[in-house]
């Protein structure tokens, strides 16, 4: 087993593993990620879902009714908030977190150690369905809030604030919409002051359509749901007039993959790797020959269409992607309850 860095060795590592092609002995699986890197988990959280780093600790929502933090100094980590409706969204703006449930947003003031105080629930409401209820929350460059709220459905007519992605203040006003007919998108992130953010195709059609999408955001435009997936007219909707005109996906992934976190690199561990989109696939459910379970590399603008360059795989169902202040990457397994890290 080697060791990590000071600034993030934790007593909850589980297994350390020198990659490229490597077996973790420790876990009993197959990691595969880029030749020379190390391999391990960081944490164990139950159903871990998106992540952020907020103070002293990596933030981790799940599907469950619980945040947990775990600090980046060292130790286990700690249910640091509870009590709420399937909190998968976390995000850090100035000094407090927001948690993002199915039917509102909460700020929180992180104190030491991985905990949480002071919870105030923000004033805006957000539609309270389970079918695609796990939100998605980020502070933009603007120092807004950005939520995703997904469609009630697999392939219907969106109503209301269904289908969207939508901004507030940090306390909950100026509440606007950014982008709509979306099916459902579970991770966005910035480069160069524009926004990308993943979208999960329909099921239901077959293998290989429609594509998962990753979009770029234009303020307010309309994405095509559910009259288009991708560029293919979805089940019921092929003769029906669209209300808008589609921006379609800036690049098209294979059916069922399950794209959800998205990260731009920016750190300096892995300079390789410095612009480019670390997209994790959950994986397919509905594939006759499953697809996904893994964590992408794509250069934005390098293609229309593919699956992009695999980076991390063998960790189970990939949720979220996010960077640790050392460049080191961490990625979360809701399936498997882990948080894995990759490092040089």
């Amino acid at each position: 087993m080697m060791p990590l860095e000071k600034p993030f060795r934790s007593f909850a590592l589980i297994g350390v593993v020198a990659a490229g092609l490597v077996s973790s002995t420790c876990l009993g699986q197959t990691v595969h990620s880029l030749s020379g890197t190390r391999v391990e988990v960081f944490a164990r959280v139950p159903a871990a879902r998106a992540m952020t780093v907020c103070g002293d600790a990596l933030y981790v929502g799940t599907k469950g009714n619980a945040v947990y933090g775990v600090p980046l100094t060292g130790g286990p980590a700690v249910r640091a908030a509870a009590g709420l409706v399937a909190p998968n969204g976390v995000a850090c703006l100035g000094n407090k977190l927001y948690v993002a449930s199915r039917d509102r947003v909460s700020a929180f003031t992180p104190i030491p150690g991985g905990r949480l105080a002071q919870r105030a629930d923000l004033p805006a409401r957000l539609p309270n369905l389970a079918h695609h209820g796990l939100r998605y929350i980020q502070a933009g460059p603007d120092g807004r809030l950005y939520i995703s709220i997904g469609s009630p459905c697999n392939i219907c007519r969106p109503e209301g604030l269904q289908g969207t992605i939508v901004s507030m203040s940090p306390t909950g006003g100026e509440f606007r919409r950014e982008a709509w007919g979306i099916r459902n998108s579970v991770g966005f992130d910035w480069d160069g002051g524009v926004m990308y953010f993943t979208d999960n195709g329909a099921d239901g059609m077959g293998d290989d359509i429609p594509p998962d999408e990753l979009n770029k955001l234009q303020p307010g435009a309309f994405y095509g749901f559910p009259y288009f997936g991708g560029r293919v007219r979805l089940r019921g909707f092929e003769a029906a007039a669209p209300p808008a005109p589609q921006v379609p996906p800036a690049y098209e992934f294979q059916a069922h993959v399950a794209t959800l976190g998205i990260h731009f690199y920016r750190g300096t561990m892995f300079p390789e790797l410095r612009g480019e989109a670390l997209i994790a696939e959950h994986g397919s459910w509905n594939r006759s020959i499953p697809v996904g379970y893994q964590v992408v590399r794509l250069r934005i603008g390098s293609g229309r269409s593919g699956n992009g360059q695999s980076f991390l795989s063998g960790v189970g169902r990939p949720v979220d992607v996010k960077e640790l202040p050392d460049g080191s990457i961490v990625v979360s397994d809701d399936t498997g309850g882990r948080i894995w890290r990759v490092s040089r």
